[in-house]
C-alpha cells in the first residue's frame, strides 16, 4: 500500500505544496478515526518504546546542539498504529511521513517554541496511552495535528 499511495503523493506534490496540506488533513482523519482501536492494541513493550522515543526526543531538543527529533516523531506516530494489522491505514501513514520528508518538514525551519509545543502534545499522548486514558490521548492528538498549520 505504501508504494502506491507514496507514488500518488509524489505526483500531487510535484503539482504544488498545497496538496501536502490536503494530504495532512487526510492523515489527521485517519489517525483520529483509528486512534481508539490502535491504542487498545498496544502492548506494554510498545508503551515502553513510546516512552523511550519521547525521552530521546526531549534529549535532542534540550541538547547542545539542538537537534530536530524527526525520526522520533515519525516513529512515535507509526508505532501507535502498527498493531492494527491494516495495510491501508499503515500504508497511508507511512506514505504521509515520506511526503513530510520530501517537502522538507523534517528539518528545522525556525521556531524552537513550536517544536517544544509539538513534543508537549506527544508527551500528553504517551502519558495518556500509558495510563489507559485514551480519551485524553485522543484530545492531545487532535490538538497536536492542528499545529502543523501554525508552523512558522
Amino acid at each position: 500500500m505504501t508504494p502506491a499511495v507514496g507514488q500518488s503523493l509524489c505526483c500531487a506534490l510535484a503539482v504544488g505544496y498545497a496538496h501536502f496540506r490536503k494530504c495532512s488533513e487526510w492523515r489527521n482523519r485517519w489517525e483520529a478515526a483509528f486512534w481508539y482501536e490502535a491504542v487498545e492494541k498496544l502492548s506494554e513493550e510498545d508503551k515502553q518504546e513510546l516512552e523511550a522515543l519521547l525521552a530521546r526526543a526531549w534529549k535532542k531538543l534540550h541538547g547542545m546542539p539542538i537537534q530536530v527529533p524527526h525520526e522520533e516523531h515519525r516513529n512515535l506516530h507509526l508505532l501507535i498504529y502498527r498493531r492494527l494489522e491494516n495495510p491501508f491505514v499503515t500504508g497511508i501513514l507511512e506514505a504521509y511521513w515520506d511526503a513530510y520528508e520530501n517537502v522538507g518538514l523534517n528539518v528545522f525551519a525556525g521556531g524552537y517554541d513550536y517544536l517544544e509545543e509539538v513534543w508537549h502534545y506527544h508527551e500528553q499522548m504517551v502519558r495518556a496511552i500509558c495510563n489507559g486514558d485514551y480519551k485524553a490521548g485522543y484530545e492531545a492528538l487532535i490538538a497536536h495535528t492542528d499545529l502543523l498549520y501554525q508552523r512558522p
